[in-house]
Order: structure tokens, then sequence, then C-alpha cells
């Protein structure tokens, strides 16, 4: 398997996912240019990453990949079976997470796609932390008296957590405040799997791992 990565981009998910797996796999991480080349948009025709090969099989779209992977590797014990309320869990919450929270964080990040007024990118980015707080309470709320995002083990949804709640840590509300969602992001940031993906990607936790 392949995947098509940037560092601090949500596609870090798919990179913890499988060193979980423990499966042979390539990661290439690729800037900006490198998306909008020829060479990536005969596969990614978006222009951005994730991008998932495995043989045949060309797959973007995070929540695709995490799903995809769930399937194939029953046996590394990533994501809840076919046919139990906890798959269902985890469909709503990599829902959730891919179509609520995420997009809640681009007008943070690109406040000027967001408005016409130049003087108005502060406001912009005000909104927008906003609205990932309310996000991150629901998921936090969620969490109460739970080890994981979904069942009793960790799972692709808290991997597909990970670095969206990294993202908030520098927020006016940072992710520190949310206690359940912080403790999950401490756990992974000490999973061995994690710190191999930050040394691949050249970068650190955002917290201390021994907190």
């Amino acid at each position: 398997m392949k995947l098509y990565s940037a560092a601090g981009t949500c596609a870090t998910a798919m990179h913890i996912v499988l060193e979980w797996i423990g499966k042979p796999y390539e990661v290439e991480h690729l800037d900006f240019m490198a998306m909008k080349s020829a060479e990536y948009l005969k596969i990614n025709g978006s222009g951005v990453v994730p991008t998932l090969v495995d043989g045949d099989l060309i797959l973007p779209e995070g929540m695709a990949i995490l799903l995809h992977l769930v399937d194939q590797n029953s046996a590394a014990n990533i994501g809840p079976a076919h046919g139990t309320p906890e798959r269902v869990d985890l469909h709503k919450w990599l829902v959730y997470i891919s179509g609520t929270l995420h997009p809640y964080f681009w007008p943070y990040f690109m406040p000027q796609r967001f408005t016409t007024d130049e003087n108005g990118l502060e406001a912009v980015k005000a909104a927008a932390q906003l609205l990932v707080g309310k996000a991150l309470t629901h998921i936090d709320q969620h969490l109460e008296g739970k080890h994981w995002m979904v069942g009793d083990a960790k799972s692709v949804a808290d991997a597909f957590l990970y670095p969206m709640a990294n993202w908030a840590y520098g927020f006016d509300v940072p992710t520190s405040e949310y206690k359940n969602v912080d403790r999950i992001i401490r756990k992974l940031a000490a999973d061995p799997a994690v710190l191999i993906v930050h040394a691949a990607q050249g970068n650190s936790p955002k917290v201390n791992v021994e907190g």
C-alpha cells in the first residue's frame, strides 16, 4: 500500500492507521505544488491528500480510506465488525469528524476564501474557532466515561480525531480545555505508532506525551 500524505494534515490519521495495521506500506509526503502536479492529479483530481493506492485500487477521501482499511484488516482491531452497534457508531463519528469538524477549520486556515472584506479576516477566523469549539464540546460530551471514541479499543475514529484536535491546541479556547478530548489526544501522542508518524513528518506531538 502507498499513502500520499502531507505533514500536519488530516492524512496523518491514515498514516497512523497504517502503522497500527503493521503491514508493509509506503508514504510519500507532498507539498502544495506536488499536489497540483499533472502526475498527482491523474490519481486524485481534487489535488489534495490523502490518497491511498492499494493494489489496483486508487482511493481518495479520508473517511473512505479509513473504512477500507478497517474492512481489509479485520485482525488489526482498528474498527468494529459489520453488523454490530459499534460499527454504526463508527460510521456516525467518522461522518461527524469528516463532514462537520473538519470543515469548521477551513475558515480559520483560509479566511480569505470566506469573505470579500479584506478587513474581515480576523472575524472569519474568530467565527471558525466558535464552530470548532461547538464540535469539540459535542465530542467531549460523548467521550465522558469512555476510553475511546467507539467501543472499548482505539479505532480509526480516534486516529481521525487526532490531527484535527491537535490543530486546535493553539486556539483561544484550546483543545486542553476539553478534558475528555485532551485525554484521548494525550494517550495517542504517547502511542509508539503515532510517534513513528511524527518522526516521519519531522514534527512532534502538540502535547506533553507524559502528561
